[in-house]
């Protein structure tokens, strides 16, 4: 019998953005495909924002089936970096 098992990847990273500290939930999606990751934060009234990061022939896009502030979209790059980072240290 033989048995696999996919690691959860899992981690929290907090960012300053706008002079303001937001937490951010980074989770790898392995139904989704190899590097697929869905995030969330919460906005300035406390309502989640889900947005997913996927990497594809070496470029990483945002998506999201709502809208995303311009806070998130100005910062792609920081959130991709965060979110490279945390991979190594996880």
């Amino acid at each position: 019998m033989h048995t696999s098992f996919n690691k959860i990847v899992h981690f929290t990273r907090l960012i300053k953005i706008n002079g303001r500290l937001r937490e951010f939930n980074y989770r790898k999606n392995n139904n989704a495909g190899a590097y697929v990751f869905d995030v969330d934060t919460a906005d300035e009234r406390g309502n989640r924002l889900f947005f997913r990061l996927i990497k594809e022939e070496n470029t990483w896009q945002l998506t999201s089936k709502l809208p995303m502030p311009e806070w998130i979209t100005d910062n792609r790059e920081l959130l991709i970096t965060e979110l490279e980072e945390g991979v190594l240290n996880n």
